[in-house]
């Protein structure tokens, strides 16, 4: 295999592939990185696989030049480093039997690496798409959801992220069994299929890495594995398995509280009070009248803190506390210029909305 590739692109995609090798494994193959320099059809591309046996991608490169088609397997990390150190425009990569040359105009490294026959199947993209989603359209809701994800649960299935496609309608839910976020998109065209599945957190980030511009995502869920595939890349990973929460029964039907207020002010006033909050004191308390929130918090031997911020309030006065890090999560994702909170007693589930497409469900805390 010889080929001369743009070290930009090359950097792209080995910073992907970081995020996908694993670090820690008794297998050195997993390790490692796949090269294919291919003339397919008289184009010259360089194929990029990693995987951890759980999650893996197909990276294409065509800003190359191939020389002579082949393979390599060679350590992931090694080759980003020189990669990312170079301050070449372009670099020539070669091998012989295992090892990988990498040259640049005044720089030359060998590599040793592995039989490329060993390193395990990556699965491709095949056949028609269960539903596509607008780029954009699909890292939006995934940054609105995924901060709720479980980070550690006994719960398998709440690590992950629920995806329900239906027509023309994509829903993303969220939860960690205190905190609920639900977002909602268009498809670019109707779902081949009505599709469930539990996403992996992992996963989800790598598509947001992805995606770039106006391009179209296509998305296949098979039995235990979603496909993602956009115009540079094919990412696959298995899918959670277990029973997702029944999320519609912790959304509140109905609230006798609704406060409307300033997204930038609500999140401005929830930051300062957070300042005055420990590790014993973590909720900030607000008082919710006809024209204002009052929010305050105190901390033993730090302070306390009292800010106030106009609202609108249909119906009674009410005081509510809430851990000030599981709001400011949601609200820096939330982009409409108002958003509503919605209550019906002090320690009962709070929604905040913004607009039609994401709302947050929140467990208040008790204070003294």
């Amino acid at each position: 295999m010889k080929v001369i590739a743009q070290t930009s692109a090359l950097q792209d995609a080995l910073g992907l592939a970081g995020s996908i090798v694993a670090t820690r494994t008794p297998k050195p193959v997993l390790q490692c990185v796949k090269l294919i320099a291919s003339k397919e059809g008289g184009t010259s591309c360089l194929i990029l696989l990693a995987t951890d046996l759980e999650a893996g991608f197909r990276y294409q490169i065509t800003a190359v030049e191939v020389e002579q088609e082949g393979e390599a397997l060679v350590p992931a990390d090694r080759l980003a480093g020189i990669v990312r150190e170079s301050s070449e425009g372009s670099l020539t990569i070669e091998t012989e039997k295992e090892a990988c040359h990498v040259r640049g105009a005044g720089s030359k490294f060998r590599i040793l690496g592995y039989d490329p026959a060993e390193y395990p199947a990556v699965a491709n993209f095949e056949g028609e798409a269960d539903f596509e989603v607008p780029a954009q359209t699909l890292s939006e809701m995934i940054g609105r959801t995924l901060f709720a994800a479980a980070k550690a649960h006994s719960h398998y299935a709440m690590s992950g992220v629920l995806w329900e496609a239906k027509g023309k309608k994509l829903q993303l839910v969220a939860t960690d069994g205190h905190r609920l976020a639900q977002a909602k998109g268009t498809l670019a065209k109707s779902a081949a299929r009505e599709v469930t599945a539990i996403v992996p957190a992992k996963l989800m980030s790598l598509i947001q890495r992805i995606t770039s511009g106006e391009e179209v995502l296509s998305v296949k869920i098979e039995e235990n594995q979603i496909l993602v595939r956009s115009a540079r890349a094919v990412l696959v990973s298995q899918l959670v398995q277990g029973n997702f929460p029944k999320y519609a029964d912790v959304i509140p039907q109905q609230c006798s509280r609704k406060a409307v207020v300033k997204s930038s002010d609500f999140e401005h006033g929830v930051r300062l009070a957070a300042l005055l909050t420990n590790e014993d004191s973590r909720g900030v308390k607000m008082s919710f009248s006809e024209k204002k929130i009052t929010l305050s918090s105190r901390a033993a031997e730090a302070g306390e803190a009292e800010i106030t911020i106009p609202c609108r309030l249909e119906g009674e006065a009410i005081d509510i506390a809430f851990n000030p890090a599981f709001l400011t999560d949601a609200l820096k994702m939330m982009d409409t210029e108002e958003i509503s909170v919605e209550m019906s007693a002090p320690l009962k589930p709070a929604i905040v909305r913004a607009g039609s497409d994401f709302l947050y469900v929140v467990m208040p805390v008790e204070i003294s």
